[in-house]
């Protein structure tokens, strides 16, 4: 069987307030080496649980500073780390944040997992992500799979008929579901759309701040490269 782990961040309880020029933004880097957890290059002695094998895992270092706090998803757990430790997201502070990917996907194995076996595991991130996040959207994906497991039972209806009225009758029923069911799309995809604005225009305003205090964050850096001195 291959595992698989993905490295991301998600938001903390409130998301902090663009630093002054008397702030300074502290850049940290989590580590996954030898199954043990590094911060900042430090091991964290007790950051994995009991129980969670991370042998054979492997991960480029992940910066994150900010609101921002690492996790693990490991075979469709996600792990959060909290004073240190890796906690379920159930368990944590932060439930129901939002996850960002910004890590690399690592496998236990050299073979890769086939695309059917891929897919069903990504639309079930995404599916939690959206219900975290907008439950009005969730809803009406809900409603459109529905709707599409309702037109593909009666295609095969209509498919088995032979001509005449009653398949005649199907075939407008499936015809005006399929209408509903694109406009159905429209919408959800127009409430993709909009998250996917607002995410860019945090994005957009985080890289701003950003730049606006370079000079205090490469300070704040290097002091804790070199230990304060």
């Amino acid at each position: 069987m291959i595992r698989r782990l993905i490295a991301a961040c998600v938001l903390a309880l409130a998301v902090a307030a663009a630093p002054s020029a008397q702030t300074e933004e502290v850049v940290h880097t989590f580590e996954l080496r030898d199954g043990q957890i590094y911060l900042d290059g430090r091991l964290l002695p007790d950051a994995v649980p009991d129980g969670l094998d991370l042998t054979g895992f492997a991960m480029a270092p992940l910066e994150y500073s900010g609101p921002l706090a690492p996790v693990l998803e490991i075979d469709g757990e996600a792990y959060v780390l909290e004073n240190e430790r890796l906690v379920t997201m159930s368990e944590s502070s932060r439930p129901g944040r939002g996850v960002y990917i910004m890590g690399d996907v690592a496998e236990t194995e050299a073979a890769p997992m086939p695309e059917e076996e891929v897919s069903p595991i990504v639309e079930a991130a995404y599916m939690r992500d959206v219900a975290s996040r907008d439950g009005d959207l969730y809803d009406r994906m809900q409603e459109a799979a529905a709707m599409q497991t309702e037109s593909d039972a009666l295609a095969a209806r209509i498919r088995a008929l032979p001509s005449g009225p009653e398949r005649t009758r199907l075939r407008g029923q499936l015809r005006d579901l399929l209408s509903d069911l694109l406009d159905l799309h429209h919408e959800i995809r127009e409430g993709e759309i909009s998250v996917a604005a607002q995410r860019l225009d945090a994005a957009r305003q985080e890289l701003s701040d950003r730049r606006d205090h370079h000079d205090d964050i490469v300070e704040g850096r290097l002091r804790e490269l070199i230990g304060g001195q």
